[in-house]
């Protein structure tokens, strides 16, 4: 969920934009106003005065502004969830007071980052658009999600921008991993 986190900030979706080698926008939007509406998107699924601004925008119709809304939605219970669940592990991991056992704790989470992250970008690299589609069926309603080509929605977050988004969310998650799988041996070889 940290990384997650980190991919709903401005600088993440201008590292995207920076580096994705997004395709260009076919009825002409050059990319400083689509990243400037991709930002406006952003802001959307993080506050109530974001999905204010976004709906005033005027650019976006009845579709994408409930798509955004269900984003929210999604994106608020899931820090809710990280919120009250970080608390918890970190009394959880603390009260083990062994640091062998603490050791085991960060190797475990590591082996299963890794495991989930990897499977993700094989999984990216294999078919990325079918593990998009099976995403979104399982978190939205299958039919909530799908635009046409000219809605602004997909203008400025084409399926290159969420591969990309995947990979650099991937890697992030691969460096954290290797980190809890070095704490977690590093504790455990502790005396």
């Amino acid at each position: 969920m940290g990384t997650v986190k980190l991919a709903f900030t401005e600088s993440f979706v201008k590292l995207v934009y920076a580096v994705g080698d997004l395709p260009p926008d076919r009825w002409g939007m050059d990319d400083a106003t689509r990243l400037r509406i991709a930002l406006l998107g952003l802001r959307a699924v993080l506050s109530e005065e974001g999905m204010e601004e976004f709906i005033k925008s005027g650019l976006f119709n009845e579709r994408e502004i409930k798509h955004m809304k269900d984003v929210q939605k999604v994106l608020s219970y899931l820090t809710k969830a990280f919120y009250g669940i970080l608390p918890l592990w970190v009394v959880g991991v603390v009260s083990l007071r062994d640091k062998r056992r603490i050791g085991g704790v960060f190797l475990i989470g590591g082996f299963l980052g890794l495991l989930l992250v990897l499977l993700s970008l094989l999984l990216s690299f294999l078919n990325y658009d079918a593990l998009f589609e099976k995403f979104h069926n399982i978190v939205f309603d299958p039919y909530s999600w799908r635009f046409f080509d000219q809605d602004t929605l997909l203008r400025v977050y084409p399926m290159r921008f969420w591969f990309v988004s995947t990979l650099l969310a991937g890697i992030l998650m691969l460096i954290l991993s290797s980190v809890s799988l070095l704490v977690g041996l590093l504790l455990r070889k502790s005396r």
